[in-house]
Protein backbone atom coordinates (compact mmCIF):
# COMPACT_ATOMS: atom_id res chain seq x y z
CA UNK A 1 0.00 0.00 0.00
CA UNK A 2 1.42 3.35 -1.02
CA UNK A 3 2.07 5.73 1.86
CA UNK A 4 0.70 9.22 1.47
CA UNK A 5 3.38 11.90 1.39
CA UNK A 6 3.01 14.35 4.27
CA UNK A 7 3.94 18.00 4.09
CA UNK A 8 4.74 20.20 7.03
CA UNK A 9 2.15 22.67 8.21
CA UNK A 10 2.02 25.55 10.65
CA UNK A 11 -0.69 26.59 13.08
CA UNK A 12 -1.61 30.04 11.79
CA UNK A 13 -4.37 31.06 14.19
CA UNK A 14 -4.38 34.78 14.94
CA UNK A 15 -6.46 37.57 16.39
CA UNK A 16 -6.93 41.05 14.96
CA UNK A 17 -5.97 43.93 17.22
CA UNK A 18 -5.52 47.67 16.93
CA UNK A 19 -1.94 48.42 17.98
CA UNK A 20 0.17 51.51 18.32
CA UNK A 21 3.08 51.46 15.88
CA UNK A 22 5.36 52.31 18.80
CA UNK A 23 5.00 48.79 20.27
CA UNK A 24 5.86 47.06 16.99
CA UNK A 25 9.58 46.56 16.38
CA UNK A 26 11.30 45.67 13.11
CA UNK A 27 14.62 44.22 12.08
CA UNK A 28 16.26 47.00 10.07
CA UNK A 29 14.27 50.23 10.14
CA UNK A 30 13.66 52.92 7.51
CA UNK A 31 17.37 53.64 7.00
CA UNK A 32 17.74 50.29 5.27
CA UNK A 33 15.43 51.36 2.42
CA UNK A 34 15.57 53.94 -0.34
CA UNK A 35 13.73 57.09 0.80
CA UNK A 36 12.26 57.75 -2.63
CA UNK A 37 10.92 54.20 -2.80
CA UNK A 38 9.32 54.58 0.65
CA UNK A 39 7.59 57.81 -0.42
CA UNK A 40 6.29 56.07 -3.55
CA UNK A 41 4.90 53.22 -1.44
CA UNK A 42 3.32 55.70 0.98
CA UNK A 43 1.59 57.50 -1.90
CA UNK A 44 0.30 54.16 -3.17
CA UNK A 45 -1.22 53.37 0.24
CA UNK A 46 -2.87 56.79 0.43
CA UNK A 47 -4.67 56.03 -2.83
CA UNK A 48 -5.37 52.32 -2.33
CA UNK A 49 -5.62 51.80 1.41
CA UNK A 50 -3.27 50.39 4.02
CA UNK A 51 -1.92 46.83 3.78
CA UNK A 52 -2.52 44.29 6.54
CA UNK A 53 0.52 43.41 8.63
CA UNK A 54 1.36 40.34 10.70
CA UNK A 55 3.07 40.56 14.09
CA UNK A 56 4.12 38.11 16.77
CA UNK A 57 3.36 38.73 20.44
CA UNK A 58 6.46 38.78 22.63
CA UNK A 59 6.85 38.40 26.39
CA UNK A 60 7.75 42.04 27.09
CA UNK A 61 4.40 43.27 25.78
CA UNK A 62 5.88 44.30 22.46
CA UNK A 63 5.26 42.84 19.02
CA UNK A 64 7.64 41.77 16.30
CA UNK A 65 6.80 42.52 12.67
CA UNK A 66 6.89 39.24 10.74
CA UNK A 67 7.10 40.50 7.15
CA UNK A 68 6.71 43.50 4.80
CA UNK A 69 9.15 45.74 6.67
CA UNK A 70 9.53 48.12 3.74
CA UNK A 71 5.76 48.68 3.59
CA UNK A 72 5.64 49.14 7.36
CA UNK A 73 8.29 51.87 7.16
CA UNK A 74 6.31 53.53 4.35
CA UNK A 75 3.17 53.53 6.50
CA UNK A 76 5.10 55.14 9.39
CA UNK A 77 6.25 57.80 6.95
CA UNK A 78 2.59 58.68 6.38
CA UNK A 79 2.23 59.65 10.02
CA UNK A 80 -0.04 56.72 10.92
CA UNK A 81 0.05 56.03 14.68
CA UNK A 82 -2.17 52.92 14.93
CA UNK A 83 -2.84 49.89 12.76
CA UNK A 84 -5.15 46.92 12.86
CA UNK A 85 -2.82 43.94 12.59
CA UNK A 86 -2.94 40.14 12.73
CA UNK A 87 -1.43 39.01 16.04
CA UNK A 88 0.14 35.56 16.26
CA UNK A 89 1.56 33.69 19.25
CA UNK A 90 4.40 31.67 17.71
CA UNK A 91 7.42 30.38 19.56
CA UNK A 92 10.71 31.80 18.28
CA UNK A 93 11.38 28.98 15.80
CA UNK A 94 7.90 29.09 14.27
CA UNK A 95 7.97 32.89 14.18
CA UNK A 96 11.11 32.70 12.04
CA UNK A 97 9.52 30.07 9.81
CA UNK A 98 6.31 32.05 9.37
CA UNK A 99 8.28 35.24 8.68
CA UNK A 100 10.23 33.63 5.82
CA UNK A 101 7.08 32.06 4.36
CA UNK A 102 5.18 35.33 4.61
CA UNK A 103 7.98 37.23 2.90
CA UNK A 104 7.99 34.73 0.03
CA UNK A 105 4.21 35.01 -0.31
CA UNK A 106 3.73 38.76 -0.02
CA UNK A 107 6.93 40.69 -0.78
CA UNK A 108 8.25 41.72 -4.17
CA UNK A 109 11.60 39.95 -3.95
CA UNK A 110 14.40 39.44 -6.40
CA UNK A 111 15.10 35.93 -7.68
CA UNK A 112 18.22 35.47 -5.57
CA UNK A 113 16.48 36.79 -2.44
CA UNK A 114 13.80 34.16 -2.94
CA UNK A 115 16.43 31.47 -3.45
CA UNK A 116 18.25 32.40 -0.23
CA UNK A 117 14.99 32.41 1.75
CA UNK A 118 13.95 29.02 0.33
CA UNK A 119 17.40 27.67 1.22
CA UNK A 120 16.82 28.88 4.78
CA UNK A 121 13.59 26.91 4.90
CA UNK A 122 15.39 23.72 3.83
CA UNK A 123 18.53 24.06 5.97
CA UNK A 124 17.22 25.69 9.15
CA UNK A 125 13.66 24.40 9.25
CA UNK A 126 14.00 21.02 7.54
CA UNK A 127 11.37 21.69 4.88
CA UNK A 128 11.28 19.79 1.61
CA UNK A 129 10.60 21.43 -1.75
CA UNK A 130 7.06 20.02 -1.54
CA UNK A 131 6.60 21.64 1.89
CA UNK A 132 7.76 25.01 0.58
CA UNK A 133 5.53 24.77 -2.49
CA UNK A 134 2.45 24.13 -0.32
CA UNK A 135 3.26 26.86 2.21
CA UNK A 136 3.93 29.63 -0.32
CA UNK A 137 1.36 28.55 -2.91
CA UNK A 138 3.66 27.67 -5.81
CA UNK A 139 4.45 24.52 -7.75
CA UNK A 140 7.28 22.26 -6.68
CA UNK A 141 9.09 22.71 -10.06
CA UNK A 142 8.97 26.50 -9.52
CA UNK A 143 10.59 26.07 -6.11
CA UNK A 144 13.21 23.69 -7.54
CA UNK A 145 14.05 26.12 -10.36
CA UNK A 146 14.54 28.96 -7.90
CA UNK A 147 16.82 26.87 -5.67
CA UNK A 148 18.91 25.86 -8.69
CA UNK A 149 20.11 29.45 -8.94
CA UNK A 150 22.22 28.81 -5.83
CA UNK A 151 24.29 26.21 -7.73
CA UNK A 152 25.59 28.84 -10.17
CA UNK A 153 29.07 30.36 -10.12
CA UNK A 154 29.33 33.34 -7.70
CA UNK A 155 30.02 35.74 -10.58
CA UNK A 156 26.78 34.74 -12.30
CA UNK A 157 24.87 35.04 -9.01
CA UNK A 158 26.26 38.56 -8.75
CA UNK A 159 24.87 39.43 -12.19
CA UNK A 160 21.43 38.19 -11.16
CA UNK A 161 21.53 40.06 -7.85
CA UNK A 162 22.48 43.30 -9.61
CA UNK A 163 19.65 42.88 -12.12
CA UNK A 164 21.97 42.62 -15.13
CA UNK A 165 20.99 39.02 -15.86
CA UNK A 166 17.46 37.67 -15.50
CA UNK A 167 16.73 34.55 -13.47
CA UNK A 168 15.45 32.87 -16.64
CA UNK A 169 18.75 33.47 -18.42
CA UNK A 170 20.70 32.32 -15.38
CA UNK A 171 18.78 29.06 -15.02
CA UNK A 172 19.83 27.99 -18.52
CA UNK A 173 23.44 27.94 -17.25
CA UNK A 174 22.89 25.38 -14.49
CA UNK A 175 24.12 22.46 -16.64
CA UNK A 176 27.15 24.39 -17.92
CA UNK A 177 30.46 23.75 -16.06
CA UNK A 178 30.99 26.50 -13.47
CA UNK A 179 34.24 27.69 -15.02
CA UNK A 180 32.35 28.49 -18.25
CA UNK A 181 29.15 29.98 -16.83
CA UNK A 182 30.36 33.57 -16.50
CA UNK A 183 31.67 33.61 -20.07
CA UNK A 184 28.26 32.42 -21.26
CA UNK A 185 26.52 35.10 -19.21
CA UNK A 186 28.76 37.84 -20.60
CA UNK A 187 28.14 36.63 -24.15
CA UNK A 188 24.38 36.66 -23.55
CA UNK A 189 24.51 40.24 -22.28
CA UNK A 190 26.75 41.33 -25.13
CA UNK A 191 24.54 39.79 -27.82
CA UNK A 192 21.22 40.53 -26.13
CA UNK A 193 20.14 36.89 -26.15
CA UNK A 194 16.57 36.01 -25.27
CA UNK A 195 16.14 33.12 -22.84
CA UNK A 196 15.31 30.81 -25.75
CA UNK A 197 18.44 31.90 -27.64
CA UNK A 198 20.48 31.33 -24.51
CA UNK A 199 19.01 27.83 -24.16
CA UNK A 200 19.99 27.12 -27.77
CA UNK A 201 23.56 28.32 -27.20
CA UNK A 202 23.92 26.18 -24.08
CA UNK A 203 22.47 23.13 -25.84
CA UNK A 204 24.88 23.55 -28.74
CA UNK A 205 27.78 23.85 -26.28
CA UNK A 206 26.80 20.74 -24.36
CA UNK A 207 26.00 18.62 -27.45
CA UNK A 208 29.23 17.28 -29.02
CA UNK A 209 29.70 17.76 -32.76
CA UNK A 210 29.88 14.81 -35.16
CA UNK A 211 33.64 15.28 -35.38
CA UNK A 212 33.99 15.12 -31.59
CA UNK A 213 31.80 12.00 -31.44
CA UNK A 214 33.95 10.29 -34.07
CA UNK A 215 37.12 11.25 -32.20
CA UNK A 216 35.74 9.90 -28.93
CA UNK A 217 34.66 6.69 -30.67
CA UNK A 218 38.14 6.25 -32.17
CA UNK A 219 39.80 6.78 -28.80
CA UNK A 220 37.45 4.29 -27.14
CA UNK A 221 38.14 1.73 -29.88
CA UNK A 222 41.90 2.22 -29.46
CA UNK A 223 41.63 1.77 -25.71
CA UNK A 224 39.53 -1.33 -26.22
CA UNK A 225 42.12 -2.77 -28.61
CA UNK A 226 44.90 -2.05 -26.10
CA UNK A 227 42.98 -3.82 -23.34
CA UNK A 228 42.33 -6.84 -25.55
CA UNK A 229 46.03 -7.03 -26.42
CA UNK A 230 46.95 -6.75 -22.74
CA UNK A 231 44.61 -9.61 -21.76
CA UNK A 232 46.02 -11.76 -24.58
CA UNK A 233 49.58 -11.17 -23.31
CA UNK A 234 48.54 -12.30 -19.83
CA UNK A 235 46.91 -15.44 -21.26
CA UNK A 236 50.11 -16.33 -23.11
CA UNK A 237 52.29 -15.56 -20.09
CA UNK A 238 50.25 -17.47 -17.50
CA UNK A 239 49.19 -20.18 -19.92
CA UNK A 240 45.61 -20.09 -18.71
CA UNK A 241 42.33 -18.22 -19.21
CA UNK A 242 42.40 -14.51 -18.22
CA UNK A 243 39.33 -12.27 -18.25
CA UNK A 244 39.00 -8.52 -17.80
CA UNK A 245 35.80 -6.96 -16.46
CA UNK A 246 35.68 -3.17 -16.75
CA UNK A 247 37.40 -0.52 -18.82
CA UNK A 248 40.62 1.48 -18.95
CA UNK A 249 39.59 3.42 -15.83
CA UNK A 250 38.71 0.60 -13.42
CA UNK A 251 37.64 -3.02 -13.32
CA UNK A 252 38.74 -6.53 -12.32
CA UNK A 253 41.19 -9.06 -13.79
CA UNK A 254 40.21 -12.70 -13.35
CA UNK A 255 42.95 -15.33 -13.70
CA UNK A 256 41.55 -18.85 -13.83
CA UNK A 257 43.30 -22.16 -13.14
CA UNK A 258 42.06 -25.69 -13.86
CA UNK A 259 44.63 -27.89 -12.18
CA UNK A 260 47.38 -27.80 -9.53
CA UNK A 261 49.87 -27.55 -12.40
CA UNK A 262 48.23 -24.30 -13.60
CA UNK A 263 48.42 -22.83 -10.10
CA UNK A 264 52.03 -23.92 -9.69
CA UNK A 265 53.00 -22.34 -13.02
CA UNK A 266 51.43 -19.02 -12.00
CA UNK A 267 53.22 -19.18 -8.64
CA UNK A 268 56.56 -19.84 -10.37
CA UNK A 269 56.03 -16.82 -12.61
CA UNK A 270 55.36 -14.60 -9.57
CA UNK A 271 58.51 -15.95 -7.88
CA UNK A 272 60.60 -14.96 -10.92
CA UNK A 273 59.12 -11.43 -10.87
CA UNK A 274 59.74 -10.98 -7.13
CA UNK A 275 63.33 -12.25 -7.38
CA UNK A 276 64.13 -10.24 -10.50
CA UNK A 277 67.03 -7.84 -9.91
Amino acid sequence: MKREKRTKSLNTEYEKRLLSLSVIHTGQGADAFDKKELRTRAAHFLLNGLPEFSVNREEDGRYRLLAAERDFCAVKLMGVSELEVRVYAFNEKNAELFSVVERLKTEDLGAMEEAYLMKTLTTEHGLTQDDIAVLIGRSRPAVANTLRLLTLAPEVVGLVESGQLSAGHARTLVKVPKNSQYAFAEEALKRGYSVREMEGAVKAYLTPSQEELMERSAKAAAKNAELKAFVERMRRTFGTKVSLLGNSQKGRILIEYYSPEDLYRIEEFLDRIENFD
